[in-house]
């Protein structure tokens, strides 16, 4: 019977060193190692950030949160919500050694900033994260002095929940209900005025088709009335070509003869030519005959001047006076 109590006690104890031994071994050296406390002030509500929730830095688990608590102003009646975080100083190298609180300003004034970010999108529970935003600025409350506080910034949702806030959802849904309401009203007038207008367009359809077969038998009649005075042209082009043909003969004749006449006519002017050239017996006659011609008729009107002087000339005779 006593020794029962031995074997017990002796497992209790063996229990206690496992345990201790799986502390260390999965704690990583919590208990034993150095960390640093700082404090942020997120401008938002921190709901569903619970007391041991992560502190990461691009994914590498870096601290977690150790408390959160209300500080209210009985002056102002503001409240402030400091959350304080553990940083475990083997995990954050600066300027290769170990973190410590007196490194935070360096790190502040590099661009390092605390957020708020979702940890599970089932649960809601959200974690803070730190990175390095140089493009904000470091906005501080400065409540407590004697723990270095890192500046935060709004976290994703929380600014778009923000810009959204700041849209007038309210007049928004109402220009765009009268939107919808003038668009059912301009399709209901639409669909009025269409239905007279495809009837419309129905009837001119039947119409440019009646047109278009009429047209279509007009031309059909055109092209045999072409067709028959196509044939009747040929004919007349025909004979014309026939004729043609039977009167080359004497075309040819005709043309021959009056070929001779004009070879004729150019002797008798040749010759004629010959007559009349200077120093020709023909000429010579030619100039007698005007000169007798000419004494004539100086002899004639001396006659007549003597009648109209002496009218009883042709009785008595021409005097020698």
């Amino acid at each position: 019977m006593s020794a029962k109590p031995a074997v017990v006690g002796g497992f209790i104890l063996g229990a206690l060193a496992l345990a201790a031994a799986a502390i260390l071994f999965f704690g990583g050296g919590r208990w034993f190692g150095s960390r640093e406390r700082v404090v942020v002030y997120f401008p938002e509500s921190v709901a569903n950030l619970d007391v041991g929730a992560p502190v990461t830095f691009n994914g590498v688990r870096i601290g977690s949160v150790e408390s959160i608590s209300v500080h209210v102003s009985a002056h102002t009646l503001a409240a402030r919500i400091p959350v304080y975080l553990q940083i475990d100083s083997r995990r954050v190298i600066w300027e290769g050694r170990p973190f410590s609180g007196g490194d935070n300003e360096d790190l502040v004034k590099a661009g390092l900033r605390a957020q708020l970010a979702l940890q599970s999108m089932i649960t809601g529970q959200q974690r803070v994260d730190f990175l390095f935003r140089p493009d904000t600025p470091a906005n501080r409350v400065g409540g407590n002095t004697d723990v270095p506080e890192v500046p935060a910034i709004p976290s994703e949702f929380g600014t778009l929940r923000s810009q959204l806030s700041g849209l007038q959802l309210r007049e928004l849904t109402e220009t765009a209900q009268r939107t919808l309401t003038s668009i059912d009203k301009l399709a209901t007038h639409v669909d009025a005025a269409v239905d007279p207008l495809v009837a419309r367009v129905a009837r001119v359809t039947d119409a440019a088709t009646h047109t278009l077969g009429t047209a279509d038998e007009a031309v059909r009649k055109l092209q045999g009335d072409a067709s028959v005075a196509l044939h009747d042209l040929d004919g007349l082009l025909v004979a014309a070509h026939q004729q043609v043909d039977g009167l080359g003969g004497e075309l040819g004749h005709s043309l021959a003869s009056f070929d001779r006449t004009m070879q004729k006519s150019q002797v008798l002017l040749d010759s004629l030519n010959g007559m009349t050239e200077p120093g020709s017996e023909l000429r010579g006659d030619l100039q007698a005959t005007v000169r007798d011609l000419a004494a004539s008729a100086s002899s004639l009107r001396n006659f007549s001047e003597t009648l109209e002087r002496h009218p009883n000339a042709l009785v008595m005779g021409r005097s020698n006076q």
